[in-house]
């Protein structure tokens, strides 16, 4: 062994000894066993996660575009402020008060 290798070793026994009850150690020292599984779930995770966000987006402007919409069209609220219709086979509700909207296709229920 040669003398920087074992300096490394012992530094990295130093660090593990001088290491504090609940202490983590450096990051670059510590990895669980299984870290190549881990790992890539945890990539995997990142994808399914930029995915999630972008489809996220995207609900929250077509959702703003349908309220735009049906308030453009001054559609006379039911009882409670609730205003509701069906076209096509669709049913659209909205509450205003806290903008819910739901939208229910018959076709896709079948």
């Amino acid at each position: 062994m040669t003398a920087k290798k074992a300096q490394a070793q012992k530094t990295k026994t130093t660090k593990a000894i001088e290491a504090e009850k609940g202490e983590q150690l450096d990051l670059i020292d510590v990895h669980p066993k299984n870290a190549k599984p881990i790992i890539k779930l945890a990539r995997a995770y990142k994808v399914a996660q930029a995915a999630r966000q972008a489809a996220l987006k995207e609900e929250v402007e077509l959702k703003q575009k349908i309220l735009e919409l049906v308030k453009g069209a001054k559609l006379q609220p039911l009882e409670g402020g609730l205003i509701a219709f069906e076209y096509d086979g669709v049913e659209i509700s909205i509450k205003p008060r806290d903008e819910l909207l739901t939208v229910k296709d018959r076709a896709e229920t079948e």
